[in-house]
């Protein structure tokens, strides 16, 4: 199994990354405007590329291409609305502004998805749970153990699939509903034998015993925690005012037009590259103490 790459956010405690990613990620749903979704795609995705390298970018992108694509040319066909046409197909109409919409809510769709990657991969089960605490302990263990058995259960039902159809002798292949009852017959069996595994290794553990719980890797808020996360509350403020204001003054439909002061997008922009930029300056920190 390769070893995760060490990312500029391991040193610090789990709740600053978890701050900065998760205001970039709400910020990016809520602010539909083309300027700010071209940060925030930009900004995912050269984080993605510095912290979990191109091969594994790639690969998202395989799939999340084709989606924004997608989603930017069946909108005109479901909301054809504007005043600039660009063609007729059939009776339908489309519209440039329909298609800059779509186009958006396609980056939208990929610049969340990015983001939710890039936190996966600074965010790990050890650290989740480290930062959940006491209070809030089973929170993240559910989170990390669906996240976990929901692609083990996908590979098991391939497997079943597979093993029933090269099985000469349980006759001709069953039709999709009978496929469907055996297979999910026998993921539920193989899930209930597992459960009882699993439950005994936590209660060998001592989970929810009553006593106090040890952590693999405990982390402390340090000094230089809190200066990082007041600023990045900071500039998560900031870039939230200059979101809604840019967002008040754009509108798509009838035409495009209203486009805000540059420094309304100023904020937002330095959010989105932030994590590429402190990436990219540990890196080269580590070059210049190994040369």
């Amino acid at each position: 199994m390769a070893r995760p790459r060490s990312t500029a956010f391991d040193a610090c405690h789990a709740a600053v990354p978890a701050m900065l990613f998760a205001g970039v990620a709400a910020l990016s749903m809520l602010a539909v405007h083309p300027v700010l979704v071209t940060f925030s795609l930009s900004g995912a995705l050269a984080f993605s590329l510095v912290a979990r390298g191109a091969a594994a970018t790639v690969r998202g992108l395989a799939w999340q291409l084709p989606l924004l694509v997608l989603v930017c040319l069946l909108n005109p066909f479901f909301s054809a609305s504007g005043s600039t046409l660009l063609l007729k197909v059939g009776p339908r109409s489309v519209y440039l502004e329909s298609l800059a919409y779509g186009a958006t809510m396609g980056a939208l769709l990929v610049a969340t998805v990015l983001w939710f990657e890039d936190a996966a991969a600074v965010l790990t089960q050890d650290r989740l749970l480290a930062l959940a605490g006491r209070r809030a302990r089973s929170v993240p263990l559910v989170a990390s153990m669906a996240a976990q058995l929901v692609p083990q259960m996908l590979g098991r039902a391939r497997a079943v699939r597979a093993a029933a159809r090269a099985c000469t002798a349980a006759g001709p292949r069953p039709p999709a509903r009978d496929e469907l009852l055996r297979t999910s017959t026998m993921l539920l069996s193989w899930s209930l034998e597992d459960s009882l595994e699993r439950a005994d290794a936590m209660r060998a553990r001592g989970w929810e015993s009553g006593s106090p719980r040890t952590r693999y890797r405990p982390e402390r808020f340090r000094a230089r925690d809190a200066v990082a996360a007041a600023g990045i509350a900071a500039l998560l403020a900031l870039g939230a005012a200059g979101a809604w204001a840019a967002c008040s003054s754009w509108e798509f439909y009838p035409r495009m037009s209203g486009l805000a002061p540059w420094w309304c997008y100023l904020p937002f922009a330095l959010l989105a590259l932030l994590p590429a930029v402190a990436e990219l300056a540990a890196r080269w920190a580590e070059r210049g103490e190994a040369g």
